[in-house]
């Protein structure tokens, strides 16, 4: 197996997606590295942290790490609503169960 660069490496590791944006608009946001459009800024920000690690400035840093951590509020928000919406699915489900047990 060859050995590949550092640069490849990555892109071996992580394939790059195939953005296009149309003629009409403008992307929100663009990679200072690679160039690829977002439609926000945090997208970017969470971008520039996992694929080009070794380019970040102070400021880029400290945009991911802001970045990340919203990223992981929001999972987190998302996974009470998840567990909610089973909770009670449940509960309906044997209450409904119970309703009908009762009626035999």
């Amino acid at each position: 197996m060859t050995e590949l660069p550092d640069n490849d490496r990555r892109t071996a590791r992580t394939p790059r997606p195939a953005v296009e944006v149309p003629t009409d608009e403008d992307p929100a946001d663009r990679c200072p590295y690679c160039g690829r459009p977002f439609d926000d800024g945090r997208a970017r920000d969470l971008h520039v942290g996992e694929d080009h690690p070794d380019e970040l400035t102070p400021e880029d840093h400290a945009a991911y790490e802001l970045a990340a951590e919203e990223e992981e509020d929001e999972l987190f928000l998302y996974h009470l609503k998840v567990v909610a919406a089973l909770g009670l699915g449940w509960m309906a489900f044997v209450l409904v169960y119970m309703v009908l047990i009762q009626g035999f």
